[in-house]
């Protein structure tokens, strides 16, 4: 009976025992299976937090792209990197960042950076793209709206910026800078009249700037009065040529800088008809020819999308010669050095241009000689060059949609004049005939007020008509005798 009793008091221990330990099994489960629920819980809360940042992220990064893209649509050259800065979104900061880097001249590579903490955990997006700028590519206006350096006082040679020189007494008679290389010529015949002057560096060694590549173009192998404008688009030169009657457009392959080679000759008037190449304006694959005061038209639009076959799409007759041309959206606006001294044409159908409205001031003692437009389209500067006469208005700004009367103007004595602008931003650079302050700068923020800009000039060996231009923060002018070309940047 003991021994009985013994084992069945055993057996109920045991099963009290093994009940115990269920039950610890049962809560250890119970925990493990709480946790793990508390786990995904808080895991999916970390989740849904993650992917609504990481959205939040993107949308920014996506953004500054955006605004870099559409930047650079207006202004290629003002896309640049950006500092790092933050951005707030209820508890949380994001800072953003975007690179810049230059690939080419008309290509950058854009990097948009967010960064963000959560906690102790770090997170970032990145996201790349490619920035092209086709029409710079394909030529026209490569000068940047963004001033950079000091240019309250411009520096030249004797600050350390190239200059070329050719064997020409003539020197230059046209200038257009483009991919970092610079086309010139040279009113002049019986020798080299075309060149190509790499400026990649502005400043090289010994100040010369190499000359990569040159011709020499005459009329039918005999002498001409050479060449007097150029502007360039994709691997083409488009140039003016003077002082004859049976050739006035030359296109040229500048695709091998050491080599270029004339590949299409072109008479644009009719067989009779007078006039010399005079001056060029390109805009979106067209071409606008002035010539020399003529007895038919003096301007000539021609399509030049296909550059071996230039296609002459209409003409337009001012009765004078054309000194320059400057083209913004449809309209181009035209310097003559007659009693109307700028004209305003309507070039929106090239088969049909037409005069919308022209400016002829009481006294023809001046001669239109230079005109420029600002970036967005609103204002016209009219520059002109002494005749005869007194002291009169050498500079005019000009609201664009009303020639009846300046908004604006500057009067220097009767030895100045300006010969070649360009517009930056609120900036004017010119060349004039002023002696001893043969490059000026004027600040144009208000056309109403023109006032100097550079406050320690420099003077360009000659004032020159021979042409100026712009690309990305420097500027190139043409000289009549030695340094033909020379390099104007920042000090």
């Amino acid at each position: 009976m003991f021994s009985g009793a013994l084992i069945g008091n055993m057996k109920n221990k045991y099963q009290k025992g093994s009940s115990t330990i269920e039950i610890l099994i049962a809560f250890v489960i119970l925990i493990m299976a709480t946790s793990a629920v508390i786990l995904v819980v808080f895991g999916n809360q970390n989740l849904i937090i993650d992917t609504q940042t990481n959205s939040e992220a993107l949308n920014r990064a996506r953004t500054m792209l955006e605004e870099a893209r559409a930047a650079s649509r207006s202004d290629f050259s003002s896309v640049v990197s950006q500092t790092a800065m933050t951005e707030a979104s209820g508890p949380l900061t994001y800072t953003k960042r975007l690179d810049v880097a230059d690939i080419d001249s008309f290509t950058k590579a854009a990097t948009s950076t967010v960064s963000w903490t959560i906690g102790a955990r770090d997170f970032t997006v990145t996201l790349s793209t490619l920035l092209t700028d086709p029409s710079g590519a394909l030529g026209g206006d490569t000068c940047s709206d963004t001033i950079s350096g000091d240019w309250t006082a411009p520096q030249d040679w004797k600050g350390g910026f190239g200059y070329a020189d050719i064997v020409s007494p003539s020197g230059a008679s046209g200038v257009d800078a483009f991919n970092k290389k610079v086309y010139l010529t040279s009113n002049i015949d019986s020798t080299d009249n075309f060149y190509v002057i790499d400026v990649n560096n502005p400043k090289p060694a010994g100040l010369d700037l190499p000359i990569l590549g040159k011709l020499r173009f005459d009329v039918g192998g005999t002498n001409s009065d050479g060449l007097t404008a150029v502007r360039v688009a994709g691997n083409y030169a488009y140039v003016a040529v003077g002082g004859t009657q049976t050739v006035h457009l030359l296109v040229i392959d500048v695709s091998d800088a050491a080599n270029p080679v004339v590949v299409t000759q072109r008479d644009v008037t009719a067989a009779g008809v007078s006039g010399y190449g005079n001056t060029l304006a390109y805009s979106k694959k067209t071409l606008y020819l002035g010539l020399t005061i003529s007895t038919g038209p003096e301007l000539y639009i021609i399509d030049v999308a296909d550059p071996l076959n230039p296609a002459i799409k209409g003409t337009f007759e001012t009765g004078t010669s054309i000194n320059q041309i400057a083209v913004k959206d449809d309209l181009a606006y035209l310097a003559t050095p007659s009693s109307t001294q700028l004209w305003k044409v309507d070039v929106s159908d090239p088969t049909n241009p037409t005069l919308v409205q022209a400016y002829s001031p009481a006294s023809t003692n001046w001669s239109g000689q230079s005109v420029a437009v600002s970036k967005d389209g609103t204002t016209v500067y009219f520059g002109r060059i002494y005749n005869i006469g007194a002291n009169k208005e050498d500079l005019f700004a000009f609201n664009t949609s009303n020639l009846s009367s300046t908004i604006g103007s500057l009067t220097q004595d009767k030895q100045s004049g300006f010969t070649r602008m360009v517009v930056r931003g609120t900036l004017l650079f010119a060349s004039n005939t002023k002696s001893n302050d043969g490059f000026q700068i004027w600040n144009v923020s208000n056309p109403a007020t023109i006032v100097r800009y550079d406050t320690t000039p420099v003077n360009i060996q000659q004032a020159s008509t021979a042409g100026m231009d712009c690309d990305g923060d420097y500027i190139y002018i043409g000289q009549r005798s030695n340094r033909a070309l020379q390099i104007i940047g920042p000090s």
